[in-house]
């Protein structure tokens, strides 16, 4: 691995301040001190002084003094006014204080006011707080606190662009002890007599950094894996083999999907085929009778249950679902297994209702109709003893805590409050013993722990110059302009009223050839420059009119930002799935733009139209505008670390993003080709480069090499300004957006 050098990046680690997120004050850990001073005009220093800043403190005063006291006297005595003494250079340094103190104020309120537009006090509130710069901290559990945009601008500066997923693996082993808590609570709680294993399956999110993170804590908090696929399940296979863990396989399974279960059971894995159909006990047995086999894996059963999910995803649970088997068909496996003498080996019940669940009732009544058939099979298969769960935990995207499709009723101790209750009753009515407890829950371990990072570009419907008013112009344009004029609060309902209606007169004058072309581009820089002065007047109306406010609520601008859709947040136009996302800077500024966010492919859906909000997912996203060309700004996609690396696709040919891991100082260098870079002494990041222009032809099938020597060939025949090797050369460069 290369390593690119300590103390490249001053500015990443914020200094102690008071959080503007609610919630706990920041602590002085937090802060990283360093001897060094830098000045960077895109990313103010941030690392502090070594004498550091004490939480709490307002800007300008000196460490250990009391906030309005004067530097160099006791907190609760008066500045000494003995003969002698400056009395105005006194008073004007109170004054000072007093201006810092309101000033960091103003900009606390700010910021509260930013956290609340983009609903980042609430779907936030675990891991984003604001620093003095008005830039967003990503606060990850036994790490330092990183500055997002501090961190961007350093990458920019090292030749690294956008796009690029930010991952935090801590985040990962926090939300799986989290799990593990709940139902360690709630087992204790309920006197529950069963355990419980969590697992997590593989198809969320195969990135090696991602199962490496499960994989180094699932000893231990005893967590397992679940394969759906041959890879899937090579990939489980050559992970240490933890009896203690589960090793699950669900999906279709051919003959040669069973021997290799019963191969990763001789390799020491405790492996429960999941049986998803009656043909697939007949294999399972057909493989059990080929060899003489060491080891053979449990199976278990997926009952179909009529109980469904909520949400998105409810259709994938109730009778109608794919997956799972009647309760006919259950005990038909059971006298199959039975007649083979192999009714011992069933070890497992399963069920799934759907992902994403959004409601906590609809999980209750689910637990209680397994628990029930899990408990009346115990009298069939003696070794029956766990109940498998399945997924479907939701993550409150948007953070209002409630059954929208992209919230959640519910948080994990109320969920394993309620399953295990669920279960403890069901048991108890029919006397039946307690089994140990399986959730595959996926989205809510590696959601949190990534943010898609783009860069914001251009914006599409700024507003331009409007010609000067002519002799000739027609009445329609010249009403526009009055309207512009004379609008205020006391006419603003019936001047934008009219204001739409001569937009749309002209705009059909325009096509039956009574208006020209330049009268129109008039009109239409006439009406938008109305409307921007609309939305002045509307904030400060008490109660606006509900007309005006959902025309406004139309977001008339979009926001170009450097990254696919369809590469980056796969799920926002497949399944219109809403990711949170906010700017990473500027959280002390009023965004003056609402803006959607458009995507550099060339397709019409590579737009993203509703973005989350704990009161309301909103139409548009509150957006600044660049001050100039050279500004950075940088919007981030937060919570995109569930199923959208796999899903991701090259549509265009822009393919993988680079990746950006957090790692401890200590930590090796997983990702092959990866680049060691050392921001600090305590802030390391594995850097894994995207797919060049090469790789993205090369996974089309093409051969890159003919595509060098045609190249070459059609620079034989003419003469080109930029040359040969500029042409070679965009083989090996990121496809997206350069400056």
């Amino acid at each position: 691995m290369r390593n690119l050098g300590a103390g490249a990046g001053r500015g990443l680690v914020p200094r102690a301040h008071r959080s503007h997120n609610p919630g706990p004050m920041s602590h002085a850990s937090d802060v990283e001190a360093s001897s060094e001073a830098q000045t960077n005009s895109e990313a103010p220093d941030v690392l502090p002084p070594s004498s550091g800043t004490t939480p709490g403190t307002t800007p300008g005063t000196t460490p250990g003094t009391t906030p309005g006291t004067t530097p160099g006297t006791t907190p609760g005595t008066t500045p000494d006014t003995t003969p002698g003494t400056n009395l105005p250079a006194v008073e004007a340094a109170g004054a000072a204080i007093e201006a810092d103190k309101r000033a960091a104020q103003s900009h606390a309120l700010a910021v509260d006011a930013s956290f609340k537009r983009y609903g980042l006090d609430r779907w936030g509130k675990d891991f984003l707080r604001s620093n003095e710069h008005g830039h967003l901290v990503f606060t990850a559990p036994n790490c330092p606190p990183v500055d997002l945009h501090a961190l961007s601008v350093e990458l920019a500066r090292r030749g690294i662009r956008t796009p690029y997923v930010i991952r935090f693996p801590t985040m990962i082993e926090k939300q799986m002890d989290t799990l593990k808590s709940a139902f360690a609570k709630a087992i204790a709680e309920n006197s529950y007599q069963g355990g419980h294993i969590g697992v997590y399956p593989l198809k969320v999110n195969q990135r090696r950094s991602v199962v490496d993170t499960v994989v180094k804590a699932r000893e231990r908090l005893n967590y397992g894996m679940e394969a759906g696929s041959k890879p899937e399940l090579l990939l489980a296979m050559a992970q240490p083999a933890l009896k203690q863990s589960l090793l699950i396989c669900n999906g279709y399974k051919d003959r040669e999907f069973m021997r290799m279960a019963f191969h990763a059971a001789e390799l020491g894995h405790h492996v429960i085929i999941v049986l998803e159909s009656t043909r697939e006990v007949r294999r399972y047995l057909d493989v059990l009778n080929e060899q003489d086999w060491i080891a053979k894996p449990e199976v278990g059963v997926r009952a179909k249950l009529y109980s469904r999910g909520s949400g998105r995803w409810q259709s994938s649970g109730g009778e109608s679902s794919k997956f799972g088997l009647t309760t006919n068909e259950i005990l038909a496996v059971v006298r199959e297994l039975a007649a083979a003498n192999m009714h011992g080996q069933l070890s497992l019940l399963h069920f799934h209702i759907g992902s994403q669940i959004t409601q906590i009732k609809r999980i209750k009544t689910a637990v209680r109709e397994g628990a029930r058939i899990y408990a009346d099979l115990q009298e069939h298969c003696p070794q029956l003893r766990y109940l498998d769960l399945g997924g479907g935990i939701g993550v409150d995207y948007d953070g209002s805590r409630t059954s929208y499709p992209s919230s959640a009723n519910y948080t994990l101790d109320e969920y394993a409050s309620q399953v295990v209750f669920e279960v403890t009753e069901a048991c108890l009515e029919v006397n039946a013993r307690q089994p140990t407890l399986l959730t595959e829950s996926g989205r809510v371990v590696v959601a949190n722990h990534a943010v898609t990072i783009a860069d914001l570009r251009e914006v599409q419907g700024e507003l331009l110059p409007v010609p000067e008013a002519t002799e000739d112009e027609h009445r329609l344009v010249d009403e526009l302009r009055e309207t512009l004029e004379n609008i205020n609060a006391k006419n603003v309902d019936e001047y934008f009223h009219d204001a739409i209606d001569f937009r749309d007169e002209c705009l059909q004058l325009f096509s039956r050839g009574y208006l020209s072309l330049q009268e129109r581009a008039c009109a239409e820089g006439l009406f938008h420059r109305i409307r921007a002065k609309v939305e002045k007047i509307v904030e400060t109306l008490s109660h606006p009119s509900e007309e005006i406010t959902d025309f406004l609520g139309k977001a008339q601008q979009k926001y170009l930002a450097n990254f696919s859709i369809f590469q980056s947040i796969p799920d926002a136009w497949s399944i219109d799935q809403v990711f949170p996302a906010a700017p990473l800077s500027r959280h002390a500024e009023k965004p003056t733009l609402h803006a959607q966010i458009v995507d550099i492919t060339c397709d019409s859906d590579g737009c993203v139209e509703t973005f989350a909000h704990p009161d309301e997912n909103l139409p548009y996203l509150p957006l600044h505008e660049r001050r100039g060309p050279d500004e950075k700004y940088y919007l981030g996609f937060f919570m995109t670390g569930a199923y959208q690396d796999s899903l991701a696709n090259v549509h265009n040919l822009f393919g993988r993003c680079h990746e950006v891991i957090l790692r401890s100082p200590d930590d090796d260098m997983v990702l092959p080709g990866s680049e060691r870079v050392e921001l600090t002494p305590t802030l390391t990041f594995e850097i894994k480069m995207g797919a060049t222009c090469e790789d993205t032809l090369s996974a089309m099938d093409f051969d890159v090499e003919r595509i060098i020597k045609w190249l070459r060939d059609r620079h034989l025949a003419v003469e080109t300004t930029l040359g040969e090797s500029w042409a070679m050369g965009l083989l090996q460069s990121y496809p997206y957006l350069a400056r």
